[in-house]
């Protein structure tokens, strides 16, 4: 693997990889969301069961407050990576699951965390 060096060109920040330029800015507010609280663990739920219902999420990450996660909600759906939708029951039920994009975004991930367990030394439980 070829080494990453930043610099600074026309006043965007690039980095170069493999002889090529990636902008890093447009990761900036991916970032920004998958370092808020329980966005991280929405995204690996979804991902390992496919689609979950909003209590059956709030009960598996073990969040007190529902409007935390009604939010954290919100924002994957914003950003494409979340997909809502509405089970007729009664009383009404809402499903979700992860989107192409957020599949994707998860499969990035994994290397991270692998990588994250393997150099703190962590051991999985």
């Amino acid at each position: 693997m070829a080494s990453c060096m930043v610099k600074v060109k026309e006043k965007a920040c690039m980095i170069m990889h493999d002889s090529r330029e990636i902008c890093i800015l447009p990761s900036e507010s991916v970032l920004k969301l998958i370092g808020k609280r329980y966005t991280l663990l929405i995204i690996g739920l979804l991902g390992n069961e496919k689609s979950m219902h909003f209590n059956e999420v709030l009960r598996s990450v073990g969040a007190a407050r529902s409007n935390l996660i009604s939010q954290r909600f919100k924002e994957l759906e914003s950003a494409g990576l979340v997909e809502r939708r509405i089970i007729n029951t009664r009383p009404v039920g809402v499903e979700y699951s992860l989107t192409e994009k957020g599949l994707e975004l998860r499969a990035q991930l994994i290397p991270l965390f692998d990588w994250i367990e393997k150099s703190s030394g962590a051991k999985p439980k």
